[in-house]
């Protein structure tokens, strides 16, 4: 690092200090503690399933070489357990190199909630964990043709999709990623629409895209109303930017943090969720009207919780099933607090470790297809 950057830590360090002033003058204790509902739980062992996914991407000159992974474990007794693994390693060739992420994640996320929901229709756990939270599932990009193809295609891909929604739904479960699976019936059916452009790559990734949003759209609906023996399903994050709760410059969760040291938890509210759920694409909508009207009307509340000794404080948002009027923040930290490991439940904590997709993991899967001299583009800077 540059000498002329290094200096600026030593500005940096006096804000440090006067933001830890800030927010003592921003709100009290007593303040923080109307809102906290003081609860020690008891460890109760309940049938859980945990999910999580990862994801990592190594870019070259034209194209990105990614790899996407969904893994679910769920205790089945107390010392025994049961696991599901749904991943993907493919390459994009994605023209708007800014939306990777975008797209990846919808990949990931699709993969963790299949795996999820796999395991889930065979164990029939209690509860069912989303790692992070429920509301991050609504905000999904719909991955459109002009993130792959500077051509205009008048609407013409979105429809080839839409075609392919009935086969999705009833292969949900068959393959890692159903869409993937139906590449050659796909490209068919672009070549009667499009003539030769059909072939093409990016028409075809673009194509594709889209139907592994739908597929998305099919497992979480399935989730929400497709289990007929009614699990909890709640969402958990270590992290928040929310502020609704105190209304202050700084995140709630970091103002609990700061003053709060014993189990507990905040009033449950209603998330609003109207500003972040998606718009589904006309073709969805169209084909799959009921669904997306489903989806729509998903609710959900959250509350904030320190359900162990540790020094965590976690976001948890639950899915307010009609069927479920009984389900209290102390029923789930009772069971959040039978697997808390260090303030965390250890399912979540299992999953991120066997799922990780590292560095190293990419460097073999770039030694194993020959991608070692593949051109990166930045060559002239080693």
């Amino acid at each position: 690092m540059r000498p002329e950057l290094l200096n600026k830590t030593y500005r940096l360090k006096q804000e440090l200090s006067q933001l830890a002033i800030t927010l003592s003058d921003e709100i009290t204790k007593e303040e923080v503690f109307s809102k906290w509902n003081s609860y020690e739980p008891s460890p109760v062992f309940r049938t859980t399933a945990a999910e999580d996914g990862s994801l990592n991407k190594k870019h070259y000159l034209g194209f990105y070489l990614y790899s996407v992974a969904g893994y679910a474990i769920n205790f089945h007794q107390e010392q025994e357990y049961s696991e599901e693994v749904v991943g993907e390693i493919g390459l994009s060739v994605i023209k708007k190199t800014e939306l990777i992420d975008q797209y990846l994640r919808m990949l990931m996320f699709l993969c963790e909630l299949k795996a999820l929901l796999k395991l889930a229709l065979k164990e029939k756990p209690e509860f069912l964990l989303i790692d992070g939270t429920l509301s991050s599932r609504f905000i999904t990009i719909f991955p459109k043709t002009d993130w792959f193809s500077g051509e205009e295609f008048e609407g013409k891909i979105a429809n080839v999709a839409g075609e392919f929604i009935k086969e999705l739904k009833e292969n949900l479960f068959d393959e890692d990623i159903a869409a993937f699976s139906i590449k050659n019936k796909v490209i068919a059916r672009l070549v009667e629409v499009l003539g030769n452009k059909g072939n093409r790559t990016d028409v075809v990734e673009a194509t594709l895209a889209k139907l592994a949003y739908f597929e998305y759209l099919l497992l979480l609906h399935k989730l929400f109303y497709g289990l007929d023996w009614k699990p909890v399903v709640i969402g958990i994050a270590k992290t928040s930017h929310s502020t609704e709760l105190f209304n202050k410059s700084l995140p709630d969760i970091r103002i609990l943090h700061q003053h709060i040291t014993e189990e507990g938890y905040t009033k449950p509210v209603y998330l609003n969720l109207e500003e972040t759920k998606w718009e589904f694409s006309e073709i969805f909508e169209m084909v799959e009207r009921e669904i997306a009207f489903q989806l729509k009307e998903v609710s959900i509340k959250y509350f904030y919780s320190k359900y162990d000794e540790g020094r965590t404080i976690s976001l948890i948002e639950v899915y307010e099933n009609p069927e479920h009027t009984d389900i209290t923040p102390e029923y789930i930290m009772d069971t959040l607090h039978y697997f808390a490991v260090s303030g965390y439940p250890f399912p979540l904590r299992k999953a991120d470790n066997e799922v990780r997709i590292t560095h190293k993991d990419m460097e073999l899967i770039e030694n194993l297809l020959g991608l070692q001299r593949e051109l990166h583009g930045r060559e002239g800077l080693t």
